[in-house]
């Protein structure tokens, strides 16, 4: 709950964080990062830091846990303060909506303000909430790892995401615009729109669909980059007139690979077919998906792949 997050931020000191810091690298090595690293490194006396981290444990910043040691570890709180407090030191942002404006598996998505007072989109990677198993299966950015935490894998998530937005941006795709990252927090440009599923009506779905199908052709050949995990469900239909050039923004990308990935023509394939399967249920029965996917195929084996 990001409320907590916000009340935290608002009485901690230079000292919390440097503590919540050593904790962050110490999870890096330690199940549970023991007190004694914790005072030594942070140059806190024990009895002191003792004291800080009971009041950070009573935040829900950190938690406790006495094993054949007593250590501590961030929560999801902890670590949301200490990229939220990067955010605002940086000049990146001023402050956050205490509600969210999209939850999903593994993200929860606010409304920020800039320091000069301009909207921004800021994405919070949640990888914890669905297993490791799992995650390095719809991951390939994670089959190599045996084991990571939750704190890893939604920094690399955040990371992914930024590193593709910052390979598509100056080609002026239909991407969100990257602004900044810090740990497991993205920011990018505000759009107002709705999104492809929650769409009652289109004036013309086959056109909608033909623009779709082109940027995701040129984001591959061009960009050389595969979303990963297209649907209609990372895909906002914005507002008209509110961005120059552009009809719809394609998000979520922190499963991307490039297209000369092994893969990246199976996943492209699932990409397109997603979308194709969304457009015949919807709004065009007659959709022949096999067909349009040949013609897609055709297209991207020419000598411009």
């Amino acid at each position: 709950m990001i409320t907590r997050v916000l009340k935290a931020l608002k009485v901690l000191t230079p000292e919390d964080f440097r503590i919540l810091t050593v904790i962050e690298r110490g999870m890096i090595t330690h199940l549970f990062v023991p007190v004694e690293l914790i005072s030594a490194y942070t140059e806190i006396p024990m009895k002191k830091s003792l004291k800080i981290l009971r009041r950070l444990n009573e935040l829900g910043l950190v938690q406790r846990q006495k094993i054949s040691y007593i250590g501590y570890i961030l929560t999801s709180w902890g670590y949301d303060c200490l990229a939220l407090n990067a955010l605002y030191k940086s000049g990146v942002l001023s402050s956050i909506s205490v509600s969210s404006i999209g939850v999903g598996k593994e993200s929860d998505v606010y409304i920020g303000l800039t320091p000069s007072n301009k909207k921004v989109t800021v994405k919070i990677h949640r990888s914890g909430r669905i297993s490791f198993r799992q995650a390095k299966r719809k991951r390939l950015y994670l089959s190599d790892k045996r084991h990571i935490s939750w704190l890893y894998r939604s920094r690399l998530s955040a990371k992914n995401e930024f590193t593709a937005l910052k390979i598509l941006h100056p080609f002026n795709f239909s991407v969100p615009i990257p602004i900044s990252w810090n740990r497991h927090i993205v920011v990018t440009e505000y759009y107002e729109g709705i999104e492809l599923f929650r769409t009652p009506h289109l004036e013309n779905p086959r056109e909608t669909l033909e623009k779709i199908i082109e940027e995701v052709i040129n984001i591959y050949k061009k960009g050389k980059i595969v979303h990963g995990d297209l649907s209609e469900y990372n895909i906002i239909l914005l507002e008209k007139n509110t961005v120059e050039d552009k009809e719809f923004i394609i998000f979520d990308w922190p499963q991307w690979l490039c297209s000369s990935h092994p893969l990246a023509k199976e996943y492209f394939v699932r990409d397109l077919t997603n979308v194709l399967k969304f457009f015949k249920r919807k709004y065009i029965p007659t959709l022949e998906i096999e067909h349009e996917m040949k013609n897609v195929l055709d297209m991207i084996s020419n000598k411009g792949e």
